[in-house]
């Protein structure tokens, strides 16, 4: 998970912990938990890697980035 270090406020904080669960859980309910998180720091703008045993991984950034498309749009539906 990120680290409180380097954000703004409590709420920024929590709304980006908030999309990384709603990621996390996208994630585990459509690829049946055959996708793993890769929670290395590391450079790179990739954001699909294999874990050390041989697994596909997605970085937290991009988990993060599935749980906010996934509350977008069903909201920009209903506009």
């Amino acid at each position: 998970m990120k680290k409180w270090d380097g954000v703004d406020s409590p709420s920024t904080y929590l709304f980006h912990v908030f999309c990384f669960f709603v990621g996390f859980a996208v994630l585990a309910v459509f690829t049946l938990g055959r996708v793993k998180v890769d929670y290395s720091d590391g450079p790179g703008w990739n954001p699909c890697s294999r874990l050390p045993d041989g697994k596909p991984a997605l970085s937290e950034d991009c988990v993060s980035t599935l749980g906010f498309a996934a509350m977008a749009v069903p909201a920009l539906l209903l506009l």
